[in-house]
C-alpha cells in the first residue's frame, strides 16, 4: 500500500474563541495534484501553515511520507521545509535582487552555477535570459508570477503548495499559469497542494477536490466528480449562488 506523501488526521486550531481547524482529515498522494476549495475564512492557508510549521497545531496528527512532523524545532524543522515549494499569492519577489537572484535564492553553490540553474528553471515557465538581470518591478504581473514559480521548483522540492495562483492575473494570463502547474507537476513528479477560489484553476490543474467547511474536510474526491457529488456545500460553492447551506460574509444565517 503506497504512503501519502501528505496525511493530516484529527487536526484542530483554535485561535481564542475561534476554532479554526476542527479535525480536518486529508491524505494527498505521491504525484497527486489536490486543490482545497472552500470560502473565505475557512482555514485553507491555515492548514498550510501548520504543514509548514509556521503554526503549531492543537491536536492531531501531520505527517510527510509516513513521519510525523507537528512539533518538530530547530535543524529537524528546517530539514522538514526544505522539503517544500511555495508559490505565495502575490509572488512574494524580493524587490531588491534581480529576477535569476530570486529563483536562485535557496540554492547552493557559485553566483555563477546558481545564475545557470536560475536561467534553466525560468526557461521551464517559458521566460528567456533576457530577464535574467531585470528586476521584480519591470516586468508584468503574468511575469512575476511565472518569476515566482521558477522559484518555487528551483530545489526541485517533492511537494509544492500553490497559494492562490492566479489571484490578480487576467483570465488569458490565469489559463497560462494554470497549464504550466499542470505541465510541471506532471513532468517533474511533484505533489502539489493547491488552495483557491479560482473554479477554472480547480478544473485545470487538480486531480482530486477537497472541500473545507466547519474546520472540516467535508467532500473529497476526484475532479471528474465534483459537480455531480451531491454535497450541497460544493454544489454552491462551485457554482457561485448566493443560495444554499454557505452564508456570505457578514450575513446573518
Amino acid at each position: 500500500m503506497t504512503v501519502p506523501r501528505l496525511e493530516l488526521a484529527g487536526v484542530r486550531k483554535r485561535f481564542g474563541s475561534r476554532q479554526v481547524l476542527d479535525g480536518l482529515d486529508l491524505a494527498v498522494m505521491p504525484g497527486e495534484s489536490c486543490v482545497i476549495i472552500g470560502a473565505s475564512g475557512t482555514g485553507k492557508s491555515v492548514t498550510l501553515k501548520c504543514v509548514l510549521g509556521l503554526i503549531s497545531i492543537d491536536a492531531g496528527s501531520i505527517k510527510v511520507d509516513g513521519g510525523e512532523v507537528a512539533g518538530l524545532k530547530g535543524a529537524a524543522l528546517d530539514a522538514h521545509r526544505a522539503r517544500f515549494g511555495m508559490l505565495f499569492q502575490g509572488g512574494a519577489l524580493f524587490d531588491s535582487l534581480s529576477v535569476w537572484r530570486n529563483v536562485a535564492f535557496a540554492l547552493p553553490g557559485t553566483a555563477a552555477s546558481r545564475k545557470t540553474a536560475a536561467i534553466d528553471n525560468l526557461a521551464r515557465v517559458g521566460l528567456g535570459p533576457e530577464v535574467a538581470d531585470l528586476r521584480p518591478a519591470e516586468l508584468s504581473g503574468g511575469m512575476q508570477k511565472r518569476v515566482a514559480l521558477a522559484r518555487a521548483i528551483a530545489a526541485r522540492p517533492p511537494i509544492i503548495f500553490f497559494d492562490e495562483p492566479t489571484a490578480g492575473l487576467d483570465p488569458i494570463t490565469a489559463a497560462v499559469i494554470n497549464r504550466l502547474i499542470r505541465e510541471l507537476v506532471s513532468d517533474l513528479k511533484i505533489t502539489a497542494l493547491t488552495i483557491t477560489h479560482d473554479m477554472a484553476s480547480v478544473r485545470e490543474v487538480a486531480d482530486r477536490v477537497a472541500m473545507l467547511h466547519g474546520g472540516r474536510i467535508i467532500w473529497h474526491g476526484p475532479r471528474a466528480s465534483l459537480e455531480s457529488c451531491g454535497n450541497p456545500y460544493v454544489h454552491q460553492f462551485i457554482t457561485g449562488s448566493a443560495e444554499g447551506p454557505i452564508k456570505p460574509v457578514g450575513l446573518k444565517p
